[in-house]
């Protein structure tokens, strides 16, 4: 009788290791596709003028983002101007970039590689909010304000990039979309590389307009 209950228990322990063992494995395949996706997003690219000489950190760059949705609330276009002027001036400053992000000139004006998909995961994680609104010209535009389950994380970026964003947040404050565009079409870093749509070369951050 004893034997049986022994074995019983047993079985039971075995179940609730075995329960625990596919909850770990499950977790970390999460886990490994949220990274692989990561780096899908913004790159794996090691670091050179392209990334202004860092590993692409999606951590960085998903911070840089909450910062500018809480302290602007933008829209996406504006945003994606701000968060080239602050991986920019950075370089500009120190030789290295904030983020590691890729940018690209296009028509509106310089852009993080691959934004729009970059905001849609960081909306689905509820990193940020997306609000969307219909204009009367039929044109839909999309406001980053923030999401109340997440704040900015300080931790994550070095004193003197945390000055930069703080810089260009406050250079920017009353700068329409508009007038944002206007300001990054007189940049050479979009000039010479907008007829192409090419990936722009951290170098121009020493030829900004806003130093």
């Amino acid at each position: 009788m004893k034997g049986n209950l022994k074995n019983a228990f047993d079985a039971k322990t075995l179940d609730k290791v075995l329960q625990k063992v596919e909850l770990i494995i499950q977790e970390q395949k999460s886990i490994k596709f949220k990274t692989q996706f990561e780096h899908y997003l913004l790159g794996t690219h090691f670091p050179d003028s392209n990334t202004g000489y860092r590993l692409p950190n999606f951590n960085k760059f998903t911070e840089m983002v909450i910062y500018f949705t809480e302290k602007l609330q933008p829209w996406k276009t504006k945003l994606n101007k701000l968060l080239f002027y602050a991986d920019f001036v950075m370089y500009g400053k120190t030789g290295f970039s904030v983020s590691g992000t890729q940018y690209r000139a296009i028509p509106m004006g310089p852009v993080p590689n691959n934004f729009q998909s970059i905001f849609e995961y960081l909306s689905n994680n509820n990193d940020i909010d997306i609000y969307y609104t219909i204009f009367p010209d039929g044109n839909t535009g999309e406001q980053f304000k923030p999401n109340p389950q997440r704040s900015f994380n300080p931790e994550i970026l070095s004193e003197q990039e945390l000055i930069v964003l703080e810089e260009i947040a406050e250079r920017f404050k009353t700068t329409t979309t508009n007038e944002i565009i206007d300001i990054s079409h007189k940049e050479k870093a979009w000039i010479e590389n907008e007829k192409g749509k090419n990936i722009i070369n951290y170098n121009y951050g020493f030829d900004l307009n806003l130093r």
